[in-house]
């Protein structure tokens, strides 16, 4: 049994205001909330036997959810790669150290920790080099740190050098051509039929009520209408299981819908039969209003990463317009934050501040602290599988929760007492200012100490690792993946032109 103590409690973000509780003790047993009861001498004399953490001067929370991550273990930045367009950086990312997946899984998971970030969704890669048993290496080195797992094996089974792939590969001179020749002509079948091998062994293998296996075509623009429909199929066979896909991440993929389908991406994925409660969109920036109307007819989720759109130049997804609209909208930090750290208050924080320009209306309040760490807790849950069990601190609820201190928020210098403590916290607050981190009840984090990694170690091995630098196979991809890009500035050129007209945003005018 275990007794957190608060100055203040934010039980459930949805209920604002109300969901605070101030001076109250979370009692918590065999990995659930029991009750919360005052924080007082004679109310945790009732639990004589409870482990107490808290100094009952902090705030005390739901712990966040990052519902959208790839697992890379160090930022592109840290690997000596820029980021930049998707599209670009699609080649340039091939220059990285790819860490093992025992490393990225311990360094993804130090990292989400450290700022209060209790889930996961490790959203993988189809063009992993260690194969399938990367997959069951990295859940393992996860689930050893204490995290919470949401995992995805991805695929792309189309357009994996550039989009309309066929007639891109008639572009390229015959030198060329002999290179990309089985990056363009693969299996697609064998693809499709060892992904859906993959996904049965780990869903039987580690989905349970702790741990969430789901599925991922990757990219809506790099699947085939057949690996959709299998994995909507395979989605309803399993009762739900949640299908996580980036659509419309930049200008050149939402031309590429109208180009080869005549419609939007969405309504191709619509009349594919696709789209239902348990899809997830991974980005959604180019959608139109008459996609956001489907993907709030259809039930469809969405996960936003605003730095990582900043980052890469993506540009802005209509969040208020998706919200108006009964979209269900999570965060996700995308391996790409701000500050390059996955600190999860901070991105949090890009969530609250990014659509602040949404309107000019004087009338039309901004989004306040509680949407935004609704969209961070209980909708990053709901998106990750974990249905209502997970993102508040109601009786009953999976006791994921973290303890923040409050001296750098409310004492530096002061804080007035008619602020509200949400609203300073996520105006304030930084990752690390979380103390004690708590998941399923136990303590994965106590007082700043990891409790289920040598962090030391870690990073020491880490360094070792990367010293090694890239290998000479590796680094004659990477030079070929060079000459090939102008090749692909040039058959994308053009397509955005029109993708970019009426925007959601308008910031300024050029006259």
């Amino acid at each position: 049994m275990l007794i957190l103590r608060a100055k203040h409690a934010l039980i459930d973000p949805r209920l604002k205001q109300e969901g605070v509780q101030d001076n109250v003790a979370v009692v918590i047993d065999q990995g659930r909330v029991l009750e919360i009861v005052p924080d007082t001498p004679a109310s945790l004399a009732r639990f004589p036997d409870a482990q107490v953490l808290g100094n009952g001067r902090q705030l005390l929370m739901p712990g966040l959810v990052d519902a959208h991550s790839h697992g890379r273990g160090l930022s592109p930045i840290q690997k000596g790669v820029r980021n930049d367009f998707l599209e670009n950086a699609l080649f340039d990312w091939s220059a990285m150290i790819v860490l093992p997946p025992e490393l990225t899984a311990a360094m993804c998971a130090y990292r989400h920790l450290r700022s209060g970030c209790t889930t996961l969704h490790h959203n993988g890669f189809d063009d992993d080099v260690s194969g399938p048993q990367a997959a069951h290496t990295a859940i393992d080195h996860y689930l050893r740190t204490g995290l919470r797992l949401a995992f995805s094996p991805g695929l792309r089974n189309e357009s994996k050098l550039a989009l309309d792939e066929f007639a891109f590969f008639e572009t390229l001179p015959a030198d060329l051509q002999d290179w990309a020749r089985p990056r363009v002509f693969y299996d697609k079948q064998a693809l499709e039929d060892n992904y859906f091998g993959l996904f049965d062994d780990l869903h039987s293998r580690y989905d349970d009520e702790d741990t969430r296996i789901l599925l991922s075509p990757s990219w809506a623009h790099g699947a085939s209408a057949s690996f959709l429909q299998r994995s909507r199929a395979e989605s309803d066979r399993r009762g739900g299981v949640k299908i996580h896909i980036h659509t419309l991440q930049t200008p050149v993929q939402k031309a590429y819908g109208f180009r080869q389908h005549g419609v939007s991406t969405v309504r191709w994925l619509d009349d594919l039969g696709f789209l239902n409660e348990n899809v997830v969109f991974g980005h959604a920036i180019h959608i139109t209003e008459a996609d956001i109307a489907l993907m709030a007819k259809r039930g469809v989720a969405m996960t936003h990463h605003p730095s990582c759109n900043f980052i890469m130049r993506n540009g802005l997804a209509p969040l208020p317009q998706l919200l108006d609209a009964g979209v269900l909208v999570a965060m996700g930090m995308d391996d790409k934050t701000i500050n390059d750290d996955e600190d999860a208050i901070m991105e949090s924080r890009m969530v609250h501040k990014m659509h602040r320009c949404a309107t000019y209306d004087l009338t039309q309040p901004a989004m306040d602290a509680y949407t935004a760490l609704e969209l961070s807790t209980i909708n990053g849950a709901r998106v990750c599988g974990f249905g209502d069990s997970l993102g508040t601190l109601k009786p009953g609820m999976k006791a994921d929760a973290i303890l923040v201190d409050l001296d750098n928020i409310c004492d530096d210098p002061w804080l007035d007492s008619r602020a509200d403590i949400v609203e300073a916290f996520l105006q304030r607050g930084l990752g690390r200012d979380v103390s004690s981190v708590v998941v399923g009840g136990k303590v994965v984090v106590k007082e700043r100490r990891f409790q289920q990694l040598d962090v030391d170690a870690l990073f020491r091995e880490v360094r070792d690792f990367c010293a090694r630098g890239i290998s000479d196979a590796q680094r004659e991809r990477v030079a070929q993946l060079q000459r090939l890009k102008p090749y692909v500035h040039a058959w994308y050129a053009g397509w955005h032109d029109t993708m970019l007209e009426t925007p959601f945003y308008r910031f300024n005018s050029r006259s």
